[in-house]
């Protein structure tokens, strides 16, 4: 007998029979409660291990197979893993990280109330939103109990909000997967791409004296000023993103420190530079631009003495300093971003934005260093991390976790 041919129809409501099992399977208030289990857990960056036992212990009770592992003096990474056919193969990594800024001036920053359709608290949008979206996704499609021909994984990071030694352990560890979301905020728009950051210190030297007798000694402050001035001159380099816009590098001078009182000639000040890059430039580049520039002043004045080196108050890690922070961009014809496209529209119902971020996440290290196509879609709006109203909307929460689901159906099902 001849072989029948396919039934796209047959085949569309087999499709479509799996992913009603699934979204099923996501059960509105569990999410949520979930995510504000996760918001009480305080977990400011360097205290994280109490919200990686939290996941962990919940991906294992709902099946999946979880491995943690210290990268940090008790710091741990979580991976959640719901294997496939294929039990060594990852087709969809959910990036997402453990650790928050600290509390800063919130009220009840572990609050976890849901106010106006939002989830309150530190670290509800930046970014345990997501991340909670991610197990619970991954939690649904184990109770769907559907084919995966390769496996889908949650990691659950530390050290994103500092010197991101989580994901660099995942670069160690040679992570491999076929493709990634981090599920940062993103305002459930789909982003293809970060810029770098490079944190530039410049130093400058004077000489100290009396502040009655100012032309004794040389004012690093004033030989600052100057410096301010010509960093405004520099137009940072800025790229064409095909289908998405226009991407321009930036400079920020965010810290001045210098001096010893107000009656003193300043004999030292530091400038804290934000340098944010586009694609094709790198840290070494964007520090010979800046060291340029201060050659260029040296030659115009004889007590001008600076010098600039990569640098944040909160960097210790020889190794991250090393490395940089770099831009990152994923092709518009990868199939992550139709992934997601397709799982957007079946659960918005609407066409999802493209976009890139003017900040930095850690795609970097997974497109850059892992070769792992990755593109950036989360639950909440970015401009409430960090401050002391930081809220996560609820109808985003949910949205992400749909998503996420879906997406991991079309890239690992099978």
């Amino acid at each position: 007998m001849p072989k029948s041919s396919p039934d796209p129809v047959g085949s569309q409501r087999l499709a479509d029979t799996l992913i009603e099992t699934v979204l099923g399977e996501i059960h509105d208030q569990a999410v949520v409660e979930f995510t504000q289990a996760l918001v009480r857990i305080p977990s400011v960056n360097g205290e994280e291990a109490e919200a990686a036992d939290f996941v962990a212990r919940a991906c294992r009770q709902g099946g999946l197979e979880v491995t943690v592992r210290d990268v940090h003096d008790g710091r741990p990474n979580v991976l959640a893993v719901l294997p496939g056919r294929k039990s060594n193969d990852i087709g969809l990594l959910l990036h997402g990280h453990t650790d928050t800024v600290p509390f800063l001036g919130m009220k009840n920053p572990l609050s976890g109330e849901v106010v106006n359709g939002h989830i309150w608290g530190r670290g509800s949008v930046d970014q345990k939103g997501g991340l909670a979206a991610s197990v619970m996704a991954l939690l649904a499609l184990a109770r769907a109990d559907v084919p995966l021909a390769k496996g889908v994984a949650v990691a659950a990071v530390i050290d994103e909000e500092s010197e991101h030694r989580g994901s660099m352990a995942l670069v160690d560890e040679g992570f491999r997967a076929d493709f990634a979301i981090v599920t940062e905020p993103s305002d459930l728009r789909l982003l293809v791409g970060c810029k770098g950051t490079a944190p530039i210190r410049i130093t400058l030297t004077g000489v100290l004296a009396h502040g009655s007798n100012p032309w004794l000694g040389v004012n690093a402050i004033e030989k600052a000023a100057r410096v301010v001035i010509a960093l405004g001159e520099i137009e940072p380099r800025a790229v064409e993103v095909p289908g998405v816009g226009r991407m321009q590098g930036s400079i920020n001078v965010g810290l001045i420190e210098g001096g010893t009182a107000y009656n003193n000639v300043a004999d030292r000040c530091s400038l804290w530079l934000d340098r944010r890059m586009v694609p094709g430039e790198t840290q070494a580049t964007v520090l010979e631009e800046i060291r340029a520039l201060l050659d260029d002043l040296a030659a115009q004045d004889p007590d001008f003495k600076a010098m600039a080196e990569i640098a944040r108050p909160d960097w210790r890690w020889e190794r991250i300093k090393e490395r940089g922070l770099n831009p990152a961009m994923v092709s518009l014809d990868s199939q992550i971003v139709a992934a997601v496209r397709m799982s957007h529209q079946r659960v918005v119902g609407e066409p999802v934005e493209l976009g890139y971020t003017h900040g930095y996440m850690d795609m970097d290290f997974l497109i850059n260093d892992l070769g792992i196509p990755t593109v950036n879609y989360g639950p909440g709006d970015t401009a409430y991390s960090h401050t002391d109203h930081e809220r996560l909307r609820v109808d985003h929460l949910l949205a992400a976790t749909r998503v996420y689901a879906l997406t991991a159906l079309i890239l690992a099902g099978g």
